[in-house]
C-alpha cells in the first residue's frame, strides 16, 4: 500500500482525507450500511466529486474472484472497502455512466493509498467484466430505490441520472 495516513477520530478511521464507513455482515460477502456516509474525491482532471450514501445501502464491497484474493486482498478490506462501496452505489443507482464509476473507484482507490499496480490492476477487471454487473441493477425500480439512499455531485451540482436530461 502507498503510504497515506492512517488516523482515528473518535469512532471514526481516516486513510488520508477518506472517512471509512461503518458497515456489518448481513449474509455471506454482502454488509449493510450503518451510518450514514460521505466521501469527497478530486479526481486527475480536478473535478470534485461527492458521493452521500445514506444507512441501511446494502453492498457487496469488491467483486475480486476468490482466487485473486492473494493478490488484490478480501472484497471487504479497509481501506478498498470505501471505493467498494461508492461504487456499488454508484452501479445500482446508475446516476452516472458506467465509465465515470469505474474511474471513481480508482480514485478513490488511490486516495486511501492502495498501490498503482493494484488500483491499475482492479480497473482493468471493471472494465473488462463490470457490464455485467452494470446490466443487472437496469431494473428501474431498483434504481430508484439506490437513488433514494444516495446522492452523486460534481463540483458541487447534482449529477442527474445518466437516462435523464436536466432542464
Amino acid at each position: 500500500m502507498a503510504k497515506v495516513e492512517i488516523r482515528k477520530v473518535g469512532d471514526e478511521t481516516y486513510y488520508g482525507t477518506v472517512q471509512m464507513p461503518h458497515y456489518q455482515g448481513v449474509y455471506g460477502s454482502t454488509s449493510r450500511l450503518t451510518r450514514d456516509w460521505e466521501i469527497h474525491i478530486e479526481l486527475d482532471d480536478g473535478t470534485v466529486v461527492e458521493i452521500s450514501v445514506k444507512a441501511n445501502f446494502v453492498f457487496d464491497g469488491a467483486s475480486i474472484p476468490r482466487a485473486l484474493w492473494r493478490v488484490c486482498g478480501h472484497p471487504l478490506e479497509t481501506p478498498r472497502i470505501a471505493a467498494a462501496l461508492a461504487h456499488d452505489w454508484l452501479y445500482a443507482a446508475q446516476v452516472c455512466e458506467r465509465d465515470e464509476a469505474d474511474l471513481i473507484y480508482r480514485e478513490i482507490l488511490r486516495a486511501v493509498g492502495v498501490a498503482w499496480w493494484r488500483r491499475w490492476t482492479e480497473w482493468i477487471a471493471l472494465r473488462a467484466a463490470g457490464g455485467v454487473a452494470w446490466r443487472s441493477h437496469s431494473d428501474g425500480g431498483a434504481q430508484e430505490l439506490a437513488r433514494k439512499r444516495g446522492s452523486l455531485t460534481f463540483d458541487g451540482f447534482p449529477q442527474p441520472p445518466n437516462n435523464e436530461i436536466m432542464q
